[in-house]
């Protein structure tokens, strides 16, 4: 066993005291270290006199950390080994995983003008759950079976040792791996007592250029945490450090002029555009470990506090942009205002500095694959990657850390499921098994339904209705309105024609405060029982999903903060047959990366995914009258309806690309508004649509109009029996735009 074990979970690694240690404790030997290794073990044993040689193999630090080293036989020189030791504590508050992993890589090399030229390849990953672990003196031993993540492989067992000397740091560790006989063997130096290493790039807009960039929070600085958590300062590097990951930043290496006098908010699409212009390490070969940080002012939506944007690689522009590389902390949010310039002064400057920490921490942890903690059936985690307010009393239980799973997961995982731009996001987290969950029984206080207009045409942008409904008919129940993947609240999976289970993910994601609607007892007159949004799913981190034609079924789970979760019934859609050669044509662009993402960023400006409007504008204007053509038109008029801005790369300044065109978004929204008003079945896209061209008018200066369409939309939902609480909201925004 471990000595000085963490209060977190041992995970079943067999140690031993080797007998030449036994006899040299037998032998009065009290080596500080042995005897605090075999404690575990006898924990009556009682402490014998100072041996005058206590001293002999006194090591520095832990045994666990980051070995690097090439093969010696049978291939000298042609592999490398980078390996993971996690057998004993690296600090008081890093637990201990009890596994051994390591990453292969193909070492080349060949002679240039005198000079030798170096690189290696990746080739596989490895894990050793559980080993045997036997300690000696003056070394270790670690044994056990290796299991590959990937392709198919001999039995293999590991070996390694790794000794140390007097008042010195462990190692080289020697490690062989035998397999049907064969036996292949590394030499590796000592790296770090971290598992992995990351460069954390931080950018800052110039409006929020001043006074606390980075979080440093002391863990005492509040009064509700836990009983008895040592005091520490914690920031970005401690608090990925104690996760076993060294980050070294740089910071701030540019700062972004948003100065611009018609500038306001930040779009998903616009922090997409800046990360491509400021990310110095957006070129070269991916995937590695660099992450990319912006500290800016304030995000479209007011709630949102940081968000990971996750872009793949498959458009043009400053080369490759694999996923997971950037996130966004939005200075300005309502839980930073009282964020201090150094140490709190109280405890409202603690707790915001305390947001401030967490936002930082939680934003990252999605760049290293981490999706949140309820997604992985593990509502009620103490994490980082957790939403505080959906855990009763988190921050008096809270110890600033991962959960066990994730620090497997960042130690131990496979490497193209952690590093930056390896994997898509969210793989490999065994997310599919909730999409064959049951309804619920029992007395559920809410109703999940999806649903949508039931066809939709090939190429048509699809979307689909989540509804949550109040099923007590004498309380009221509050909820997160935030009816989106992207904020966690909900997940949605999807069965496609062939069988095949796929959980739909956005491709950015965010964090924030909850938006709360109280939903009143079911079949109330006095307010609205139920509440709506309208989510597409047509393009996510996989790329397109409706490309068969045929059926698919959807459900959603809501995820109650915490205290549970709502499945919804399946949902069945159809997608219909090309309706001409020159449609299925068309599809080939349609389907394309970079027009599902500008169609996921809501019709992006950037002249990175110039290639992909144009496809769709292309679509919206040969479409004619077409859903298809229609319904693309509507995610190019929210483009058109704002300015957009880049960052002028020469300059590091945001500039303004694109002016708004409030004129051109209303008029591609005529055939969609036809559309929407002919069909029973779409009264929230009518609705929401209605809204939109409102919003168009009145910043045409025709608020008259603006009242008309809304009016206008209101009489014929009225007519088709929308329930009275919705007719009285239509009301009060008829009367705010007019």
């Amino acid at each position: 066993m471990h000595h000085d074990e963490p209060r977190h979970g041992h995970h079943g690694a067999t140690h031993i005291i080797d007998p030449e240690l036994a006899a040299e404790l037998e032998a009065g030997d009290t080596n500080v270290d042995t005897i605090r290794r075999l404690q575990p073990i006898r924990p009556t044993e009682p402490l014998r006199p100072i041996d005058p040689i206590w001293w002999r193999c006194l090591r520095f630090g832990p045994v666990s950390g980051r070995y690097e080293g090439e093969m010696t036989s049978p291939n000298a020189g042609g592999y490398e080994l980078d390996l993971r030791v996690d057998i004993d504590p690296r600090s008081t508050n890093s637990p201990v995983m009890d596994r051994v992993s390591g990453d292969i890589y193909r070492v080349y090399r060949f002679n240039w003008m005198g000079r030798v030229i170096r690189w290696r390849v990746y080739e596989r990953s490895w894990v050793v759950n559980s080993p045997t672990v036997t300690w000696s003196r003056c070394s270790v031993r670690i044994t056990g079976s290796v299991s590959y993540f990937t392709g198919l492989h001999l039995f293999t067992t590991l070996t390694v040792t790794i000794p140390w000397g007097t008042f010195s740091a462990a190692g080289p560790a020697t490690a062989s791996f035998t397999a049907g006989g064969s036996v292949s063997a590394y030499e590796c130096p000592r790296q770090s007592s971290n598992f992995r290493d990351v460069t954390l790039e931080v950018d800052v807009a110039q409006s929020v250029n001043s006074g606390t960039i980075l979080p440093t929070y002391n863990s005492h600085a509040r009064t509700d945490r836990p009983a008895g958590i040592q005091e520490r300062d914690l920031d970005m590097v401690a608090s990925y450090a104690e996760a076993g990951i060294g980050i070294t930043l740089n910071h701030p290496s540019t700062v972004i002029d948003d100065s611009h006098s018609s500038f306001n908010t930040w779009s998903p699409a616009e922090l997409h555009d800046a990360m491509e212009g400021a990310f110095s390490q957006i070129g070269g070969g991916w995937p590695k470990w660099h992450m990319w940080g912006l500290m800016c002012g304030d995000y479209d939506s007011s709630t949102t506090a940081g968000v990971m944007f996750d872009a793949a690689a498959g458009y043009g522009g400053a080369g490759d942009a694999p996923e997971r590389q950037g996130f966004a902390v939005f200075r300005n949010h309502s839980w930073f205002n009282n964020l201090p310039n150094g140490a709190p002064a109280n405890q409202s400057e603690a707790w915001a500095l305390r947001q401030f920490l967490y936002t930082w921490v939680h934003e990252a942890g999605h760049a290293f694959n981490f999706v949140h903690s309820w997604d992985k059936g593990r509502s009620g985690s103490l994490s980082w990657m957790n939403y505080p307010q959906n855990v009763a009393n988190f921050w008096n239980n809270f110890e600033f850390r991962f959960d066990d799973e994730e620090l497997i997961h960042l130690r131990h995982g496979n490497r193209a499921a952690v590093i930056m731009g390896g994997d898509a996001w969210a793989t490999g987290l065994h997310l599919h098994g909730d999409a064959d969950v049951g309804a619920a029984e029992g007395s559920p206080p809410l109703e999940m339904i999806v649903r949508s207009k039931g066809y939709f045409a090939y190429m048509e942008p699809v979307s689909v209705e989540l509804r949550l409904r109040n099923l007590l008919p004498d309380l009221e129940v509050p909820i997160d309105a935030r009816l989106e993947p992207r904020w966690g609240t909900v997940s949605i999976h999807i069965m496609k024609p062939g069988g095949d289970i796929e959980a739909f993910e956005p491709v950015f994601c965010e964090v924030g405060e909850p938006h709360i609607e109280t939903l009143k007892p079911a079949g109330s007159t006095l307010g609205l029982d139920r509440f709506s949004h309208e989510v597409p799913i047509t393009f996510g981190r996989t790329g397109h999903i409706f490309t068969e034609p045929g059926e698919y079924r959807v459900r959603a789970i809501y995820n109650m903060g915490g205290l549970g979760t709502i499945p919804s019934s399946v949902h069945t859609l159809r997608v219909g047959l090309p309706a001409s050669r020159e449609e299925d044509r068309m599809a080939q662009d349609a389907f394309s990366f970079d027009a599902g993402l500008c169609l996921a960023l809501d019709g992006s400006r950037s002249a990175y995914l110039a290639s992909g409007w144009n496809k769709l504008e292309t679509l919206a204007r040969t479409g004619g009258k077409s859903a298809a053509g229609a319904m693309t038109a509507v995610a190019l008029a929210k483009g058109l309806s704002r300015p957009f801005f880049t960052v002028d790369r020469d300059k590091q300044k945001l500039r303004k690309s694109a002016d708004a065109d409030l004129a051109e978004a209303l008029k591609l929204t005529d055939g969609a508004l036809q559309l929407v008003k002919a069909e029973p079945s779409m009264n929230l896209a009518y609705n929401t649509l209605a809204r939109q061209r409102a919003v168009l008018l009145a910043g045409m200066g025709k608020k008259a109009d603006a009242k008309k369409e809304v009016t206008a939309m209101r009489r014929d939902l009225a007519k088709r029996g929308v329930h009275a609480p919705v007719l009285a909201d239509i009301d009060a925004y008829a009367s705010s735009v007019g």
